[in-house]
């Protein structure tokens, strides 16, 4: 009797399927790895610091044109944000800033008003 070559036949383009979607996904990842997720609440700015990324809500402590200082009681923290920041943004405000770390501060991808409003930069980072 002749063994069975239906098997074999079958395994191979399963293995080579399954061998395709695990470079495939290997990719993806690697992709993946400079993007931060974001906190769905707001977290400590010593926290958001040291996890790459997140959300702070404090008060404004400085302020410039396209930069900002915003405390809480964890620390303080620069914020630069692509152009000029929004209107309204006063020293001692409250704030929401989301982003991600970069060069000891954060670069805003969002930042929330005390009056509520959200404001977001046109291109959420740095090319320098």
């Amino acid at each position: 009797m002749r063994p069975s070559t239906t098997l074999p036949a079958l395994a191979a383009p399963v293995l080579a399927a399954a061998f395709v979607a695990l470079l495939l996904s290997g990719s993806a990842d690697a992709g993946e790895r400079h993007r931060r997720v974001q906190a769905a609440s707001p977290q400590p700015v010593a926290e958001v610091l040291r996890t790459g990324g997140g959300t702070v809500s404090g008060s404004v402590a400085a302020v410039g044109v396209n930069w900002m200082t915003v405390q809480d009681d964890s620390g303080r923290t620069d914020v630069r944000m692509r152009g000029a920041l929004p209107e309204g943004i006063a020293q001692g405000a409250p704030i929401t800033v989301t982003g991600r770390a970069s060069k000891g501060g954060l670069m805003a991808s969002e930042i929330i008003l005390a009056d509520g409003s959200l404001h977001r930069p046109s291109r959420d980072h740095d090319d320098d």
